[in-house]
């Protein structure tokens, strides 16, 4: 019984491997800035500065993850990186806003993530990328049915 099964060929196995060269990559780079920022706090970051007053209860769906979304910004907030605000129209909900110190880090690490996405990705074509989003959606779209 599965005796073909080979982990180095699992699609699975890839993912996760990728995964965690890509958060070890990129925790390195913010630790060489002077960051103590998390992959997942990075997201959070550029979501609420691209939509500034995005809702506190929005990101948890966005990421999947309320309960730890909510510790998340918490911690975001103590750290001076994003301001949370009620929601004027709703007192029970809360509105993420960017504070100038979440804003200076997007600002440090913009050009060095853009700089690292140009030296790993020179050899793959705008095809690729093409390729790779549909497959990795359609992986994504079927391990949640």
């Amino acid at each position: 019984m599965g005796k073909d099964f080979e982990l180095e060929n699992s699609y699975a196995y890839f993912i996760y491997k990728t995964v965690r060269a890509l958060r070890k990559q990129f925790m390195r780079m913010a630790m060489e800035k002077g960051l103590e920022l998390f992959p997942e706090q990075w997201f959070v970051l550029v979501k609420v500065i691209k939509q500034p007053g995005c809702s506190q209860s929005d990101l948890g769906r966005d990421f999947d993850d309320r309960p730890s979304m909510a510790r998340a910004l918490r911690n975001m907030e103590q750290k001076l990186w994003i301001k949370i605000v009620p929601d004027p129209e709703d007192r029970r909900k809360h509105q993420v806003f960017p504070a100038k110190k979440g804003i200076q880090i997007y600002n440090t690490l913009v050009p060095e993530i853009e700089k690292e996405r140009s030296r790993m990705f020179k050899s793959l074509s705008t095809q690729d990328f093409t390729n790779f989003k549909r497959i990795i959606d359609e992986i994504y779209d079927q391990s949640i049915e």
